[in-house]
C-alpha cells in the first residue's frame, strides 16, 4: 500500500514538473504555470467574475445538472436495460436502438438539442440524458443474462417472496455491472454537462470555458479546466471509490 501510495505521489510530480518546466519554456499568453492556475482559481473563488457571478455559483449550476442528469439517466438506464435482460420479447423488439444510439456522435447530440430546444436548459440537460442512457442500458443488459438462475430457483425453492428475492439474490448479483454502468456514466456526465455548457447553456463551468476562450484569456481558460479535473476527481476517487469498497466489502482483497 505504500509503495502503491508512493508510485501515485510520484506521477503527480512528475506531471507539475513537466507542467512547470513547459512554462518556463513557454510564455504566459500559452501555457500559464501552475502557481498561475492555482491563483487564478483562487481568485475566482474569492471575487464575482463576469456577470457578477463567482466560481462558486458557477460549480453549483454544473453540480446540479450533473446530478439530476446522472440521476436520471441511471434510472432510464437501469429500468430499460433490465427490462429487455428479463423480457425477451422487449429485447428483440427494443434491443437495436441501443447499438443505434451509441453511434450518436456526442457533439452531434448536443447539437441536434441546441437545434430542438434551443439554447435553453431543457436542450442540454436532454442531450446528456440521451447520450448516457444507451451505455447504462447495454450494462445493464449484460447484468441480466449473466444472472445465477440456479440461484434464483433455490430462492423459489426456499419460498422466497419478490421483495426478499430482489433485494439478496437479484441486486447483489447486478452490483458489479450497477457500478460499472455507475463509473462510466458518471465520468460522461461530465463531460457532456461541460460540452453542453460550452455549447448550449448559461452558466457553469463550462460556460466559463467558452467566455474565457473567447476573451482569449489561458490562464483563465487553463484554470476552469483544472478545477473541473480536480471536482471530478474528487469525487471519483473521495466519493464513489468509497462507496465501492463498502458496497464489495465482503470480497477477498484479492478480488479488488
Amino acid at each position: 500500500m505504500n509503495r502503491a501510495m508512493a508510485l501515485r505521489w510520484l506521477s503527480i510530480f512528475c506531471f507539475f514538473a513537466l507542467w512547470w518546466l513547459g512554462a518556463r519554456l513557454s510564455t504566459p499568453e500559452i501555457l500559464p504555470g501552475p502557481l498561475a492556475i492555482g491563483k487564478t482559481i483562487l481568485g475566482n473563488f474569492a471575487a464575482p467574475g463576469p456577470e457578477d457571478r463567482s466560481a462558486w455559483f458557477h460549480v453549483g449550476i454544473t453540480l446540479a445538472r450533473i446530478c439530476f442528469t446522472f440521476a436520471v439517466a441511471m434510472a432510464l438506464g437501469i429500468g430499460f436495460g433490465l427490462a429487455m435482460g428479463l423480457r425477451r420479447k422487449l429485447e428483440l423488439a427494443f434491443g437495436y436502438w441501443i447499438p443505434l444510439a451509441l453511434t450518436i456522435p456526442t457533439l452531434l447530440a448536443v447539437f441536434l438539442c441546441v437545434l430542438w430546444f434551443g439554447y435553453s436548459e431543457a436542450g442540454g440537460l436532454f442531450a446528456v440524458i440521451m447520450t448516457v442512457t444507451p451505455f447504462v442500458a447495454v450494462n445493464m443488459l449484460a447484468g441480466a443474462k449473466a444472472l445465477d438462475k440456479e440461484l434464483i430457483d433455490m430462492a423459489h425453492a426456499f419460498k422466497a417472496n419478490r421483495r426478499l428475492l430482489v433485494r439478496k439474490v437479484i441486486l447483489w448479483q447486478l452490483m458489479p455491472y450497477i457500478f460499472s454502468a455507475f463509473r462510466y456514466a458518471f465520468g460522461m456526465t461530465w463531460k457532456i454537462v461541460a460540452l453542453a455548457e460550452t455549447f448550449g447553456l448559461k452558466y457553469g463551468i463550462g460556460y466559463m470555458f467558452s467566455f474565457w476562450f473567447e476573451q482569449f484569456n489561458m490562464a483563465q481558460v487553463m484554470a476552469w479546466i483544472a478545477l473541473f479535473v480536480a471536482i471530478m476527481l474528487l469525487l471519483e476517487h473521495g466519493v464513489i471509490a468509497r462507496l465501492e469498497e463498502k458496497v464489495f466489502a465482503w470480497r477477498p482483497v484479492h478480488a479488488h
